[in-house]
């Protein structure tokens, strides 16, 4: 009996050259959100690879990729980081666009050392900003922060990663906190929240 050999059917040079234009910054990152669940050539591309190895195992670098946020620049640097190593594979030297780094330092930089935003908060705080350099761009987001994330007396001391609470109307107000000593075996605080908007509470513990 003849034994069959099958081959691995090449990518498509046009959806490789899709993932280098979003890579490069050619693709609008909502453009290239499109064609990553429309486009039936790029979904074939990547879901023949794996996800990086620290995804579930079985997972797929198309399943990878659609699970991301592309409205947070974290994950569009995510997205541009996989991409680039895929490409380089199928031998396209591509290199990636400096912007969603550029935004992405913004917005750390932008923070006070107590803060630690959901970045994809912060990215819509930035696309109200007006035209400006980067120098006063940087300056108008912190402003912008200092004046959405409120506290009564002082910000919070964290005793483990930032936590801000945001709610619908945005940031809610820090109150304050108190330690809670004897309950926990280790140094643990409550942290107060004030919803204006619904005149509600938030509290969590930390624990270190």
């Amino acid at each position: 009996m003849p034994i069959w050999k099958t081959s691995r059917v090449p990518p498509s040079t046009e959806a490789l050259q899709r993932l280098s234009d979003f890579v490069s910054g050619k693709t609008p990152v909502l453009e290239f959100e499109q064609q990553l669940y429309n486009d039936p050539d790029i979904e074939a591309l990547l879901s023949a690879e794996s996800a990086p190895r620290y995804c579930q195992t079985g997972t797929t670098l198309f399943h990878y990729l659609i699970g991301l946020d592309l409205s947070d620049p974290g994950h569009v640097l995510s997205a541009q980081d996989v991409l680039v190593s895929l490409l380089q594979k199928h031998g396209v030297k591509t290199v990636p666009s400096g912007a969603a780094a550029a935004e992405y330092a913004l917005l750390l930089d932008a923070q006070p050392r107590w803060l630690d935003a959901d970045a994809k908060f912060l990215a819509s705080l930035l696309d109200a900003a007006p035209c400006l350099p980067a120098k006063q761009r940087k300056a108008w987001l912190r402003q912008r922060i200092l004046e959405l994330f409120k506290y009564a007396k002082q910000p919070p001391r964290w005793l483990q990663s930032p936590a801000w609470p945001i709610g619908d109307a945005g940031p809610l107000v820090f109150l304050g906190q108190f330690p809670v000593a004897g309950y926990f075996h280790d140094e643990a605080a409550v942290y107060v929240f004030h919803d204006p908007a619904k005149n509600a509470f938030t509290t969590f513990v930390q624990v270190c």
